[in-house]
Formats: C-alpha cells, sequence, structure tokens
C-alpha cells in the first residue's frame, strides 16, 4: 500500500515528463486548483448586475458618493449601483474595435477612460451626467494606454496629428483631488506636465502598472521606473532589470509579492528587481502551445483575491476570446486551470449587490445549490472578482459550483507513476482516496498503466465513488508505470488530501 500525500503540494506540472514529478503532482487538470495542501475542484460563478446590452470589453469599480460598476463595450458605457443600470455614454460615440483595448482609472477620484481610438473621457460620477472628453487633451492626440499614477495621468505611445511616437510617455500637470488636470501642455514652463522618450530600445509602450512608489512602464520587450522627484524633472525614468516586457495592454497585475506580468514568451514575477520566470520547467510550453496567436492580444490578467490567485486568462488555439484561465496560487507557488465562457475582462472590486438574499433571487436548485442558509459567500466589504463576457453578462467568480448555470467537468490526473522501480511491472489492484465533501458527492476513479513511458495509457473502466459510502475504488491496470484519474461532473465542493494505491509487484516482465 502506497500513500501519495499531500495532493496539493506541487500542483499542475505540464512540461516536464511525467515520470519525473514527485509522486504528488499532477500531469492534467482541468477545473482544479491546489491550495492548503489540498487538490480541489474550482467554485462557480454567478451572475451579478444587471444584464447589459451590449458585449463589455473592459469593467473596473468606481466609488464617489455611491458605488458603481463601470463597463464599456464598442459603442456604450454603463454604470450599475446594484439596483440600476444606467447610460452613461459620450455624445461623441466611441468608435473603437475589440482589439482597441480599454485602460484608465480614478485619477484624483474622478474616472477617466482610454481606448486608443478616440479622445480620452472622464466621468465624474453623477448618473445624469453622461462621460465627456477629457479636458486640457489635444483633439489630434491620441495614445494607446491611459493610466493615473499619483495626482498624474500618464499617456503611453502617444500620437499627434498621425504621427505615431511608440516610445512617449506623457504626464498630465498634477490635478487637485476631485478635479482632472488642468493641462497637458509640455511647454507651459508654469506647468509640471512633460513627456519623455523613452527611445533605448526600439520596442514600443504598452501599459504602465504602480508599484509602490514608482510607476513600472512595460514596453514590447523592456521595463522602465518612473519615480516622483519634483520640479524641475518631475519624473526619473530608469532601465529596469530584465529583457522582457509586456504581451498586451491588461496582461500584469499587482499582488502581495510584485507584478505578475504576462510576457511574449513567460510570466514573470518582479518587485523593481530581477524578473523571475514563474512558467520555467513547469507550464511554459502549455501556455504558449495552447494559447491563440492570432488573438493572443486578447489575454488578460486579474486577481482572484479571496483564494490568493492570479489568473491568466486567455484564448485557446481557435477561440476568439479568453476561454481558459492559468491560474497561479501566490501563497503555494502552484498552478491550476479552469475554463471561463468567453470571458473579455477582469476586474477586482467590492460587490455592490447581495446575490441570493432572497427566494426570487437565488438562481440554485434544490439539487445544486451550494450556499448557506442566511449567508453569503463572503464579507459584503470583501473584494470579489468579477468577470465580463460575451454572453453579454457579468459574473461573480467564486460563487456556487455551476458556471452560471452550467455544470462544468473537473479532472486531476496523474500518469507517469514508478515508484522508485521504473524497470518493475506493477498492478495496481484498488484506490483509497481521502476527499473532504458532504455525503452523498458522486465522483469516477480511474486507473492507468503504460509498460513503456512514452506509450499510450490504457485506462480501466470508471469506478462510481461516492463520499460517505465507498471505501476504496477497486480497479485494474498492470504496466511499468501506472496512473490514476478523477472526473466529477457535479456542481458539489470536493477536494482530495491523500490516496493510497494498492500495488502487487511482479518483476521486469
Amino acid at each position: 500500500m502506497i500513500t501519495i500525500p499531500s495532493s496539493g503540494e506541487f500542483g499542475y506540472i505540464s512540461d516536464a515528463a511525467p515520470q519525473e514529478l514527485p509522486p504528488n503532482a499532477w500531469s492534467f487538470v482541468r477545473n482544479a486548483r491546489f491550495r492548503n495542501g489540498y487538490a480541489e475542484r474550482v467554485k462557480g460563478t454567478t451572475q451579478v448586475l444587471n444584464t447589459p446590452t451590449f458585449t463589455p470589453y473592459f469593467i473596473t469599480p468606481y466609488r464617489s458618493a455611491s458605488k458603481f460598476w463601470v463597463y464599456a463595450g464598442l459603442t456604450k458605457i454603463y454604470c450599475d449601483d446594484g439596483a440600476t443600470k444606467t447610460d452613461i455614454s459620450p455624445s461623441s460615440t466611441p468608435a473603437g474595435a475589440i482589439d482597441d483595448r480599454w485602460t484608465g482609472g480614478a485619477a484624483s477620484g474622478v474616472l477617466v477612460l482610454n481606448n486608443g481610438h478616440d479622445q480620452p473621457i472622464y466621468w465624474g460620477g453623477n448618473t445624469g451626467t453622461p462621460f465627456n472628453t477629457l479636458t486640457g487633451w489635444d483633439s489630434s492626440w491620441r495614445a494607446a494606454s491611459l493610466r493615473p499614477f499619483k495626482n498624474y495621468l500618464v499617456a503611453l505611445d502617444v500620437t499627434k496629428s498621425s504621427t505615431r511616437y511608440g516610445s512617449m510617455v506623457k504626464w498630465s500637470a498634477a490635478a487637485v483631488p476631485g478635479s482632472l488636470p488642468s493641462s497637458w501642455d509640455a511647454t507651459d514652463a508654469t506647468k509640471d506636465a512633460g513627456e519623455q522618450d523613452l527611445a533605448e530600445t526600439t520596442d514600443f509602450l504598452v501599459d504602465s502598472l504602480a508599484l509602490g512608489d514608482i510607476n513600472v512602464i512595460y514596453k514590447e520587450r523592456s521595463m522602465y521606473g518612473m519615480q516622483y522627484i519634483g520640479q524641475p524633472f518631475i519624473w526619473r525614468f530608469f532601465r529596469l532589470p530584465g529583457e522582457v516586457g509586456m504581451l498586451a495592454r491588461g496582461c500584469g497585475v499587482n499582488t502581495p509579492k510584485g507584478h505578475v506580468v504576462l510576457t511574449a514568451g513567460d510570466l514573470i514575477l518582479h518587485n523593481g528587481q530581477g524578473p523571475q520566470s514563474l512558467l520555467e520547467g513547469r507550464m511554459r510550453r502549455w501556455l504558449f502551445n495552447n494559447l491563440d496567436q492570432t488573438y493572443f492580444g486578447r489575454s488578460f490578467l486579474c486577481i482572484n483575491p479571496t483564494v490568493n490567485e492570479v489568473w491568466v486568462c486567455f484564448p485557446s488555439s481557435g477561440a476568439t476570446s479568453p476561454n481558459l484561465a492559468l491560474t497561479w496560487n501566490w501563497d503555494s507557488d502552484v498552478f491550476g486551470v479552469r475554463e471561463l465562457q468567453n470571458a473579455t475582462y477582469g476586474a477586482t472590486g467590492v460587490v455592490v449587490t447581495a446575490s441570493d438574499s432572497t427566494w426570487s433571487g437565488d438562481a440554485g436548485t434544490w439539487d445544486s445549490d451550494t450556499t448557506v442558509w442566511d449567508m453569503g459567500d463572503f464579507a459584503s466589504n470583501e473584494a470579489k472578482l468579477l468577470l465580463t463576457q460575451t454572453d453579454p453578462i457579468i459574473v461573480q467568480a467564486e460563487t456556487g459550483g455551476g458556471f452560471n448555470g452550467s455544470t462544468p467537468n473537473c479532472t486531476l490526473e496523474r500518469t507517469g507513476l514508478a515508484f522508485d522501480k521504473p524497470d518493475v511491472v506493477k498492478t495496481v489492484r484498488s484506490v483509497i482516496p481521502r476527499f473532504d465533501a458532504s455525503g452523498g458527492t458522486v465522483l469516477s476513479i480511474q486507473v492507468g498503466a503504460q509498460m513503456d513511458a512514452e506509450g499510450p495509457v490504457t485506462w480501466s473502466p470508471a469506478f462510481t465513488y461516492t463520499v460517505g459510502t465507498s471505501r476504496k475504488a477497486d480497479c485494474f491496470a498492470t504496466g511499468r508505470f501506472l496512473a490514476f484519474r478523477i472526473t466529477s461532473a457535479t456542481v458539489q465542493p470536493w477536494r482530495l488530501k491523500s490516496f493510497d494505491m494498492e500495488i502487487t509487484e511482479h518483476g521486469l516482465y
């Protein structure tokens, strides 16, 4: 009887040969994550806010006198306070395409948005007043990215009168809290607006993201720091270590460990020092072999703070919108994979509506509802991850068991188990799993085997395992390398701590 302990210790490792992995690492994962030593089925998603009338491609929380979620499509922008959605589109209809990614944020309390195709716009939180064109901005200018930093707005990859300056960083004058910057005129000596070309490298600017007291500016294959130093230069610009940049706008997030950034060939972690690869030897080939080569620019990163995860959301080969997320837990440094329902963007903030607070507001059925009587999934002031989808719909992650009404399949698979004896033929006779799940939860267990490391796995028939009733799964397979698989098609939560395999050894042949 061989025990495989702590099933969540190493998570999903795809790039190494299964025969080289620790016994408690997994060689295939779908809709599962790893934390606190457990392998567990992911939680689901549930619709929140009112159903949009168009496909949103951007969403952000915003607070003025009220709490809002603001989402933008190609031609429309709405806000939703949890009870009512309101059209706050500017009078000049936006004309960007899907790949003209929205950027922006709250600058001195005012929400500023930019799609790179039109002039930037702003909104102060009054539902009776729509977005307006950003004051002080020249009508002939465009910027690929526009983000707030301190009391400034920072524009990257600026076009002036049809001339593109792909290495230009342009910043506004400092804004008074609650107001917009008064000027963008870099030639006005009475203002602290300015511009700087970061032309040491020939790659173009992509996006920026605050890191403590500096603003990290990402180009396609390089990174720069932007630090406030005051008059007369206002900012100090300096090159950061590493020949890496950002794959597309929105492909970086801030975590307690530093920035996590999707580059043109890696997923990196850095805190202003040399970047550390998170994928090397584990998931790099998996990610970039699966990433669609036409629509990779629609990838985005978001934070799922309730489980300490970064989600790398991307379109897999043949998909036009992100349909998979590679999840990385920054506490345990392990990867999982979950399916997405054609997501377009994700953001973290306080949800302004309480789901399942009434009978009519609970979309679950008696058989499928995993929520608790008179209790929300999280505290009402806890930040939660919201995703926009092409349906169109806005969903909250980590709620219930279904993916907005559908039941996803969860799979944990491990092949190549030799138990330090790759030349010995073995028969697995049974598996004894240790689940943490409600009684009656049904899972499917299989074992498999292969005689050669490169040969196909022959799987046993599935054994139906019922938590609280079954003690072990009696299934058989013979080979030099053994395999184990758990699948479930239930909305009920479950997690696996460890399992035993009953093995008989036969010899070399």
